[in-house]
């Protein structure tokens, strides 16, 4: 089968760079209580059986052309470390997830994914789930992963495999080409055209922008639950929501620090816009240009505002992927970049169990970081909202990443008590 337009960018990158394991997306489920180890590995295998994304490798034939084919892929391993007797099993299981993550996957041998299952305790689990961006994204995980917890709930209440609901690569490719051959593709192709006739060149916190690097530095924090409050109450009286006021608070703190009033930001998407494209977990997410107009005087609420009307767009025409974007702009291989800072607003899904036993995800690796990547995660149970900074190790030292999570936190802080008519700049 061909490889998806999202796909195809992927794999050209790694190919550039064949041994940079910055490729990889990760996350850990976090078991609280007893399981069943032996039914954990029966629902993963299933899951992985269920889902074809995680069973290809890249084929290249002798024009050039590449292809991914589906394999069997019975014989794999799922090892099962068990850390109770280490002085810090929590500790010691991060420190073997980050190890993990550096190491690179080769496209071309199955599996293209790493799994494992790590004992902190006798009632107390963390499934490792890594694998490489070309077969995964964010959103197919969680699909990957409500399918594991849905096959293990079953067995362990004593009951049949349920049926899988997930969809075919076949489908789903079949979908994308249906899409590229229809009206809505040119109008989506005319609507970023109009979008980026006159961009202005991209810019970062750090005053350049650089290649792909081999890692990012992670600083992550949280905005307390009040100040959260706040905010949602904000964004609801610019008639908007709460990712549009993140996004507006980034093109804030970008328009600060650079000067800079006609930004170009990156926002991910899940590209997925039909049945067919949300039930099947592989690789479609892409990140699209959000361009912002910004000036001092302009108020709190017409910048909220505004990122909401400039987001809605995009969502309309997110089919349209980053790489048809470079392929138009004919920037494929010059280095160059569409945008600076990327805001990626997260979310889970539905609420996850593995039988009677609660879990949590968490995130681990989301893939390239070209500059600096600002992490929005939906709020937790105490209702805070995490926030994580993902930032390029070429532009940015460990403690300036962390100074810009700081003012950035603050800055949340004084829009949650601003009024609406607020000129930003006097924030």
């Amino acid at each position: 089968m061909p490889l998806t337009a999202a796909q195809t960018g992927i794999w050209f990158a790694q190919e550039l760079d064949p041994q940079n394991p910055i490729y990889k997306v990760a996350e850990y489920v976090d078991i609280q209580g007893r399981v069943d180890l032996v039914l954990v590995e029966v629902a993963v295998r299933q899951a992985v059986a269920d889902t074809e994304a995680f069973r290809v490798r890249v084929e290249v034939d002798d024009e050039g052309m590449l292809w991914q084919v589906v394999d069997r892929l019975v014989d794999w391993p799922l090892p099962v470390m068990d850390l109770r007797e280490t002085a810090d099993p929590w500790a010691q299981a991060q420190e073997w997830m980050q190890s993990n993550l550096r190491r690179p996957i080769d496209l071309r041998r199955a599996p293209v994914f790493s799994f494992t299952v790590l004992r902190l305790a006798t009632d107390r689990f963390l499934l490792y789930l890594s694998g490489h961006h070309l077969a995964m994204d964010g959103f197919g995980f969680s699909l990957f992963i409500q399918r594991i917890a849905e096959v293990y709930t079953a067995l362990d209440a004593g009951l049949e495999c349920p049926p899988s609901t997930l969809g075919s690569l076949g489908l789903l490719l079949a979908d994308e080409a249906s899409y590229r051959a229809s009206d809505r593709f040119t109008r989506d192709r005319k609507y970023w055209a109009e979008q980026l006739v006159d961009r202005s060149d991209a810019v970062g916190l750090a005053g350049q922008l650089a290649v792909t690097s081999h890692t990012f530095l992670r600083q992550t924090g949280y905005v307390p639950a009040p100040v959260v409050d706040r905010l949602r109450a904000l964004a609801r009286r610019s008639r908007a929501s709460l990712p549009a006021l993140a996004m507006a608070a980034l093109a804030i703190y970008v328009h600060r620090l650079t000067g800079a009033s006609d930004l170009m930001l990156g926002l991910p998407v899940t590209g997925r816009t039909g049945t067919v494209a949300r039930n099947v977990p592989a690789m479609l997410a892409s990140q699209l240009p959000l361009r912002m107009r910004v000036h001092p005087q302009m108020s709190i609420g017409d910048l909220v505002h505004h990122a909401a009307e400039r987001a809605r767009g995009l969502l309309r025409h997110q089919r349209y992927s980053y790489e048809h974007l470079a392929r138009d702009l004919g920037i494929v291989g010059t280095g160059e970049h569409l945008f600076g800072p990327v805001i990626n607003i997260r979310g889970y899904g539905p609420a996850l169990c593995f039988a009677q036993h609660p879990v949590t995800l968490h995130n681990l690796a989301i893939g390239p970081v070209n500059d600096l990547v600002v992490n929005v995660y939906d709020p937790s149970g105490d209702g805070a909202l995490r926030i994580d900074f993902d930032a390029n190790p070429a532009l940015y030292r460990s403690e300036e990443n962390a100074a810009h999570h700081r003012r950035f936190l603050v800055l949340l802080e004084n829009l949650a008590g601003a009024d609406l008519d607020q000129p930003i700049g006097r924030i």
